[in-house]
């Protein structure tokens, strides 16, 4: 992993170089307002933001500062593309998964159900033609994505009841969203779509049997261990994701190319920041949760058979339903196929 990763950032190195050593020519600063989605304590995604913010801010030299707003305290988090969109928010950090139902190709770019890893991942956005059709995408909102905190697999969900059959899941009231929550409906759950805050209250009073959140150092933040027995890992739902940085396109327009740059290169440093500074609370999480009693299960292979079965099923209707949705699905198809002469030999 790491000489793959080094591949993929090694030019992000050399043209940020190249990017500062221009910085004292630039005739403007840019001054960037970004707001969060996620609280700024938050393991990977609210400190991703905070990373981002004070790594841009270090290395700049002014040329592009960013004030940086915890989540909710300028717009509501579900509001900030529309706000970024309008102008009234030069920036946003936050998923593309929270659009999905406006442009449902982006839930592509935010997580995959049996999708590539985080390596796969990055190796389509920046060398198999998938950024293009994000930006492409977006460009006609009047917003400009760039990918900005590589996150590892996240869990299958906790839940207050074992799963040994794909028959548990019928009837069962379960936090889930996106492509991975029309598979669950598939296998008969009644899919309940929640924010984040909502969750440990709906599960406490049993509202809810389960829910998917993230990774484990970010479920120890919210505490679901005291109110869930039964922790799957891993999650099959995304075993990769990408948070972006939203800008408005003609904030992003007005930059220089090495004004840009220097954001776009920071945004891959913090790819490497975000996945490598969770794999020790990851592991410290796993072990609080078996302090605490909660049982740490695995999805038997009957059941990832039928998510499988049932993730085609949803592919091929949203396809069949988007047309934006069947170009990205069949790119990322196209490059997952270009590399599996290698990738079947990580595994």
């Amino acid at each position: 992993m790491p000489d793959r990763l080094a591949a993929i950032l090694r030019p992000a190195a050399l043209s940020l170089a190249a990017a500062i050593a221009a910085l004292p020519a630039l005739a403007q600063e840019v001054k960037l307002d970004l707001q969060s989605a996620w609280p700024l304590t938050l393991p990977a995604s609210g400190q991703n933001a905070q990373h981002f913010s004070d790594r841009i801010n270090e290395i700049s030299g002014g040329a592009v500062s960013v004030k940086l707003y915890d989540a909710g305290k300028l717009v509501p988090p579900l509001q900030i593309f529309d706000a970024v969109q309008q102008g009234t928010l030069d920036a946003g950090y936050t998923s593309p998964l929270y659009v999905a139902g406006r442009f449902p190709a982006v839930q592509l770019f935010g997580g995959v159900p049996f999708g590539p890893d985080a390596m796969d991942y990055l190796g389509w956005l920046y060398n198999g033609g998938g950024l293009d059709i994000w930006r492409e995408i977006y460009a006609k909102q009047g917003v400009v994505s760039v990918p900005c905190g590589l996150m590892d697999s996240e869990a299958g969900g906790w839940y207050t009841f074992p799963i040994d059959s794909v028959e548990s899941l019928e009837g069962k009231k379960i936090r889930f969203a996106g492509l991975a929550g029309e598979v669950m409906a598939k296998m008969g759950a009644s899919i309940v779509l929640l924010a984040g805050g909502d969750i440990y209250p709906n599960l406490e009073r049993k509202v809810i049997d389960g829910t998917e959140f993230s990774m484990p150092a970010i479920d120890a933040a919210m505490g679901f261990e005291k109110v869930a027995d039964y922790y799957y890992l891993p999650g099959w739902h995304q075993p990769a994701a990408i948070n972006e940085l939203i800008i408005n396109k003609r904030k992003w327009d007005a930059m220089t190319p090495a004004q840009q740059g220097l954001i776009e290169d920071t945004c891959r440093e913090t790819h490497i920041w975000s996945i490598t500074s969770t794999s020790v609370p990851n592991a410290e999480a796993v072990e609080t949760f078996k302090a605490a009693g909660t049982q740490i299960m695995q999805f038997p292979p009957e059941v990832l058979a039928a998510f499988e079965q049932a993730t085609s099923e949803v592919m091929a209707e949203q396809s069949e339903k988007d047309e934006d949705f069947a170009r990205t699905w069949a790119s990322l198809q196209a490059y997952r196929d270009s590399v599996a002469g290698w990738s079947a030999y990580k595994k």
